[in-house]
């Protein structure tokens, strides 16, 4: 197999047409095309069924794209291993940042890991935690840095920077805190008739928020829905609704919310996931225990 051969393929298998994954390439559609003929005569058979609603692959082309995916991982884990030892030589490191807390910890982070590795270059890409496990599955993201419950991981490896308790949070005028005498587990049936704000349906936030009322056998009022955390806590700061967020969250703005542990304690992981059976570099290994050693300080504070 010719590897920028498959490249070209599987760049038509992502974009499920011709004319798109050629501009990604940066190269003519005919020369594409021929590429493609050329192997389709070289096996054969056709490797897509073409049609104007999109490209799929045929029985012979998901044979020859399951196995040239699994030929260019071995060359990116050889090449990974090799780079261990060249350490002057120009390469990338793409990492999965979750929205929020991704973006701070990449930026508290960077001037350090980019000391240490001058001649790497470091690409964030701001995703969801779903997102995120479907590029690593993919190849297209190295190391994933997100939240989730166990129940929510796939089959990659994950490294836990630490465990994080989800708390009910409400503004400091909620009557709720005039009465509340302890740190208590509060109980959700109090607020089964408040209004909530919450992450929408596509996050592992929402999973796990859904979790917690389902087994507390409450349907809660629903306000509105969000994809940014920074959106649940300035609706909740302005006395509109009560929610549940990260432990992470509710801590930065003690200033003008009051938070609360829940009853169960629920929690998720605060995790760096990669490609089960990738090579590790050096370079990522690092990525990680900066991340930890961010973390731990952070949560000293």
């Amino acid at each position: 197999m010719d590897l920028k051969q498959i490249e070209y393929i599987i760049e038509i298998v992502k974009e499920k047409n011709i004319t798109h994954a050629a501009k990604k390439l940066f190269i003519s559609q005919s020369a594409l095309n021929q590429q493609l003929l050329k192997l389709e005569s070289e096996l054969g058979a056709q490797i897509f069924n073409r049609s104007r609603g999109g490209w799929k692959l045929t029985k012979v082309g998901e044979i020859y794209v399951e196995n040239a995916i699994k030929i260019l991982e071995i060359k990116k884990n050889a090449y990974n291993m090799i780079y261990d030892y060249v350490e002057n030589k120009k390469r990338k490191l793409i990492i999965g940042l979750t929205p929020g807390r991704g973006i701070e910890l990449f930026t508290s982070i960077f001037e350090e890991f980019q000391s240490l590795y001058p001649y790497l270059t470091i690409i964030p890409i701001e995703l969801s935690v779903y997102q995120q496990q479907k590029k690593i599955a993919n190849g297209e993201i190295d190391l994933g840095f997100m939240t989730l419950s166990k129940d929510q991981r796939t089959d990659d490896n994950y490294v836990l920077i630490y465990s994080e308790e989800m708390v009910f949070i409400t503004s400091k005028n909620h009557s709720f805190n005039k009465d509340k005498k302890s740190l208590k587990p509060i109980e959700l049936n109090d607020f089964c008739n408040e209004p909530f704000v919450f992450m929408n349906e596509n996050s592992t936030n929402r999973d796990l928020i859904n979790n917690i009322f389902e087994e507390a056998k409450i349907k809660p009022h629903i306000l509105f829905e969000t994809t940014f955390t920074s959106s649940i806590i300035k609706a909740v700061e302005s006395s509109l609704c009560c929610s549940i967020v990260p432990h992470y969250y509710a801590k930065k703005s003690i200033q003008s919310l009051s938070y609360f542990p829940i009853k169960g304690n629920p929690s998720w992981d605060v995790v760096v996931s990669y490609k089960k059976g990738t090579y590790l570099s050096k370079a990522c290994k690092t990525f990680i225990e900066l991340t930890k050693a961010y973390f731990n300080f952070t949560l000293d504070i």
